[in-house]
């Protein structure tokens, strides 16, 4: 079963990059429980190549680049989550500008990762999109994906007092949003 610890996590790697996708393979490597099992260097090739895998069965996370010649991952996002919804795609980008986090989970991303993100916390981010159905990974903090959305646009635009700047200050806005949250709850 795909979603059982100790299982082994099959990864698509989506990027027209050769060295970005050896590189990615390079870290993923590291890890004893990933393996990269296809590559794709466009949009094209990674819907065919899913299609292949047939989806969910196949696979178990796709990383997938933002900006691929002819179709772009924001489009390919969108048909993976029409044709596949059980398969967790997490995106990629070397793009900082914070639009482009929310943009994509709003599209139904499991999450989003810097291009230049740590490899510990690339690492961590496939295991939990890889473990959780549900639910959204930034950096390497996950959470519903429903209150996500709307929580990540007010992280963004600092309504929520924080920004993101990385993990540790995500989850600790995240863990007193929610605990406010609850507790407010509560009271009703």
């Amino acid at each position: 079963m795909h979603n059982t610890p100790g299982a082994t996590i099959k990864v698509l790697i989506g990027d027209d990059h050769r060295i970005v996708r050896e590189g990615l393979k390079q870290v993923l490597a590291d890890a004893p429980d990933i393996t990269v099992c296809a590559e794709a260097t466009n949009g094209d090739e990674v819907l065919a190549t899913v299609m292949a895998l047939q989806g969910r069965a196949g696979l178990s996370v796709v990383l997938l680049d933002i900006a691929m010649p002819g179709r772009d991952g924001l489009d390919v996002l969108q048909q993976l989550r029409q044709q596949w919804p059980a398969l967790p795609v997490l995106m990629l980008s070397t793009y900082p500008e914070k639009q482009y986090a929310v943009r994509c989970i709003k599209l139904g991303a499991a999450g989003y990762l810097n291009k230049s993100a740590d490899p510990d916390d690339m690492l961590a981010a496939v295991r939990k999109v890889q473990y959780r159905r549900a639910g959204l990974v930034l950096g390497c903090v996950s959470y519903g994906s429903v209150a996500s959305a709307r929580l990540l646009g007010m992280l963004v635009d600092g309504s929520a007092g924080g920004f993101l700047i990385g993990a540790l200050a995500v989850e600790l806005s995240l863990a007193l949003w929610f605990a406010w949250a609850l507790k407010a709850g509560s009271r009703t």
